[in-house]
């Protein structure tokens, strides 16, 4: 590749290749390409993804669409750190369920490509293969909170794709990714608690790529997605959720003593949900309390 080529793309395909524990395939991992201004740090939003505005040079760069290694013979995909890590049963498993995930990713999306540069269509079917793969990981890998953040990243990338195709139905996707995300969360939070799988030991919890915000990011996370996309048609198991959240985010900062080992964007935004979580929480009560009177 020239220099000019080089300086003037978004990401390359590595020369070495690589070997597909699953299938033995073989092939280039694309990775995306840093510095010379391609990637301009924008807004952080209240779900902790960091945005980032276009350059004059290379437009739009999305970072989120790379993470996950993805074979393109037989579509496992994980992160960069398990992915040759799976046991030879677990190989196996994943190798007779290959065309049962191409079936899945391929009703949503027709022409994927991994041999080529990824657009935001193979960032998102990154994530849902992801999801899939994991399913397959034993407890000790960690496998739910990897499927969170899977959900969570693929939610984002669907309100992207939403952004620019309007007319195909990403919102929609978008809410379901939501949803999923809830309810990983909030189960990757339990088995921690009871010592089925930890969180805190791993490296990172992102939810983004920019910065690591650890377990402290875990429960704000499922606190946020819990009010935001909890189920609401149950008004008393809806009570019940937000309790449980509210209880989970003010872990964060010690029911209101800030801490100096936490970023301020995870303690402000952690208050924030709270004291929202307490409105909706005083909603209910005052009305089952109208109720029963």
């Amino acid at each position: 590749m020239s220099n000019k080529s080089a300086n003037d793309s978004v990401s390359y395909f590595t020369k070495e290749l690589t070997d597909c524990p699953v299938c033995h395939g073989e092939f280039r991992r694309e990775e995306l390409r840093t510095g010379r201004g391609r990637l301009i740090a924008g807004k952080l939003s209240p779900e902790l993804r960091r945005y980032y505005e276009p350059s004059r040079k290379y437009g739009e760069v999305n970072p989120l669409i790379y993470p996950v290694i993805v074979c393109p013979h037989c579509l496992y995909a994980v992160m960069p750190r398990d992915f040759d890590s799976v046991s030879s049963q677990t190989a196996e498993e994943l190798e007779d369920a290959r065309e049962e995930r191409r079936k899945q990713v391929q009703t949503l999306f027709k022409d994927l490509d991994y041999h080529a540069p990824r657009r935001l269509e193979e960032g998102l079917a990154s994530y849902l293969l992801a999801m899939i793969c994991y399913e397959f990981f034993p407890g000790d890998a960690s496998p739910v909170i990897k499927q969170a953040v899977s959900a969570l990243r693929a939610a984002w990338l669907s309100e992207d794709l939403h952004r620019k195709k309007p007319d195909q139905n990403y919102d929609y996707l978008r809410l379901i990714m939501y949803r999923k995300a809830c309810f990983l969360y909030r189960h990757a939070i339990e088995l921690e608690q009871s010592g089925s799988q930890g969180i805190g030991g791993l490296k990172h919890l992102g939810p983004d790529l920019d910065k690591d915000y650890g377990y402290d990011g875990a429960l704000y996370m499922m606190g946020l997605l819990e009010f935001r996309y909890g189920p609401t048609g149950d008004a008393a198991h809806r009570l019940d959720a937000l309790q449980h959240a509210k209880r989970t985010v003010a872990r964060i900062f010690g029911m209101g003593k800030a801490s100096k080992n936490k970023p301020t964007a995870i303690l402000d935004n952690a208050r924030e949900v709270y004291e929202e979580i307490n409105q909706e929480i005083a909603t209910l009560e005052a009305a089952a309390a109208h109720k029963e009177s």
